[in-house]
């Protein structure tokens, strides 16, 4: 499954331009990661374009000593990109700050970029960054399963109730053919 998912990658000028212009500007521990990696592999199954239905390309980073802002970061990735799909830049050592706010879950600070992508539904917990070879390298928390069986999971750790019920409604009226377990099925 991860070298399909690379060659799904490697086929996405967009997505490839993308993690080329997070190293250009040395962006810190990045990965381009979430909704853009799975909907690529949902798309790919579903015999749709690559970027059906992708509403933008999720980039966290990590770095606890820079005094640039994640708006920064997003303004000089987006400056350089020759496609008009948006990018959200997330600093993964500041979530904690914001997200009982957006979430309504308290969650403790990340020590690394990994843990913030392990923090999401396993069919999301993906990201892919460019080695000094330009070429992709794959993180991925849970393994491939759940994306490539288009299979969403609750996390319970990081999400209310609302929160997943909000998720998956949206997922399930752009792919009508995942599967969504109940907030109920997880531990």
């Amino acid at each position: 499954m991860e070298q399909q998912l690379i060659k799904l990658i490697k086929a996405v000028p967009e997505l490839m331009d993308t993690a080329k212009e997070c190293n250009k500007i040395n962006l810190p521990n990045y990965y381009v990661a979430g909704g853009a990696i799975t909907q690529l592999i949902w798309n790919d199954l579903l015999g749709r374009k690559p970027l059906d239905q992708v509403k933008d390309f999720d980039i966290v980073y990590f770095d606890t000593t820079s005094c640039k802002s994640e708006q920064w970061y997003e303004r000089n990735i987006a400056s350089r990109l020759k496609h008009d799909i948006a990018i959200d830049v997330k600093n993964q050592a500041r979530v904690h700050e914001w997200y009982p706010r957006k979430f309504g879950q308290v969650i403790p600070p990340y020590d690394r970029v990994e843990q913030g992508i392990s923090s999401w539904l396993s069919a999301f917990a993906i990201g892919f960054r460019l080695n000094t070879l330009g070429e992709p390298e794959i993180y991925s928390t849970s393994g491939l399963a759940d994306a490539f069986q288009m299979k969403v999971k609750p996390n319970k750790i990081a999400m209310t109730e609302a929160s997943y019920l909000k998720m998956t409604q949206s997922f399930k009226e752009r792919w009508p053919s995942i599967s969504v377990e109940p907030w109920d099925s997880a531990c």
